[in-house]
């Protein structure tokens, strides 16, 4: 296998290019006392972190620390203020700016968690885990409602229904049988962009005894370490898939998803090299966008995770159920991505149907049918 690509961070190199504010106080110690005890040390600190930091995340992550950190830094030249160490006042001035451009919640929470990474790394104190800081944060939620901020945008679903509508749209080309392979697996496996891309051909498991398939998943957002067992699902109809396209494809060993047309086939070492992450998103939307899907523009690498969620739970699934399918490290995400498949059966739904008769539910269908109408 290739070596991972690593970002560089650039934490220390983005602070040195400051032209009008000194990268770091020289009065360190205030309000509270820190870990590193100059300048220098501050920064030979950040410069280990960064490095560190590089080689143990994943591209994505890198990208959007560095970005968050650039939008700090240009907003500390701005301002004139010194980025490190930050005061409560100053984050909170910074985090404000941002809310007054209408950034969503989303990113305000970003911002928050990379200005305080970057002060944890330098050894300083970070403004976010002040005891001032609690209140401060309350007064931003509480602006960024007033401004529609808060309101999160959860990328369009791709359910079993639309899968197969994309699937029926889709011919015997090298291209169509690749990309049914990929919406289907991934509609089984619940696996995000990076753990799609990531399949090999020795993934997949037989289990003989059983006539079952299953799809190892070594490595992901929430296993990184690769420590826990990970198995995912994996059905008889999407293994006729993917063997379609390997037989198409001529491939035996190695990466399962490749990309077709110009880009380069294999690497310096001849491995096959994988499609990108960001692609997986590109096929859905175009794939949705010709088979008529109205959310087409909405579809993202994340839809078929929603999706697959919102079926287990109209199917009937436990949150623990859909946390286990999709690889989640706790039910929060799933509460969020199938909130509305459970409002059809939270306890308010079991209350009413309960209470509901015969004829109740005949005038609710013809009204619905008059709505249609």
């Amino acid at each position: 296998m290739t070596n991972p690509i690593t970002l560089p961070l650039r934490v220390v190199d983005a602070l040195q290019e400051l032209a009008s504010v000194p990268a770091v106080s020289p009065d360190i110690h205030a309000p509270r006392p820190a870990l590193a005890a100059s300048v220098e040390a501050v920064l030979e600190r950040l410069g280990t972190w960064s490095a560190d930091f590089a080689e143990g995340s994943a591209p994505a992550t890198v990208k959007a620390v560095r970005s968050d950190w650039t939008q700090y830094l240009a907003w500390c030249e701005a301002n004139r203020a010194t980025p490190l160490p930050a005061s409560v006042g100053q984050l909170e001035a910074f985090l404000s700016s941002t809310i007054d451009k209408g950034r969503k919640r989303a990113t305000v929470d970003r911002y928050l968690y990379t200005v305080g990474l970057v002060h944890i790394a330098a050894g300083l104190p970070s403004p976010s885990k002040d005891p001032d800081w609690p209140v401060k944060w309350k007064k931003l939620i509480r602006r960024l409602k007033t401004m529609g901020g808060h309101t999160r945008k959860q990328a369009g679903e791709l359910d079993m229904a639309g899968i197969e509508t994309i699937l029926a749209s889709l011919g015997d080309t090298p291209r169509d049988l690749r990309d049914a392979a990929l919406l289907s697996i991934a509609s089984d496996t619940l696996c995000r962009e990076s753990e799609l891309v990531a399949i090999r051909v020795e993934d997949l498991h037989h289990n003989r005894r059983r006539n079952t398939w299953s799809l190892h998943v070594p490595f992901s957002k929430t296993n990184q370490d690769g420590t826990t067992p990970d198995y995912r699902f994996v059905s008889a109809q999407t293994i006729e898939r993917v063997r379609a396209w390997q037989a198409i494809a001529s491939i035996k060993e190695g990466v399962l998803f490749r990309p077709l047309g110009g880009r380069p086939k294999a690497n310096e070492a001849g491995e096959n090299h994988a499609l990108l992450p960001q692609e997986v998103a590109r096929i859905f939307r175009r794939r949705a966008k010709a088979a008529g899907l109205e959310h087409a523009m909405k579809i993202s690498g994340h839809s078929t995770r929603i999706g697959s969620a919102n079926d287990l739970a109209e199917h009937g699934a436990t949150g623990t159920q859909i946390q286990l399918a999709g690889g989640w490290k706790t039910d929060r995400m799933v509460i969020y991505y199938t909130r509305r498949s459970q409002a059809g059966t939270n306890a308010m739904a079991q209350l009413r149907e309960a209470r509901s008769t015969p004829d109740t539910e005949a005038n609710i269908s013809a009204v619905a049918d008059g709505e249609r109408a």
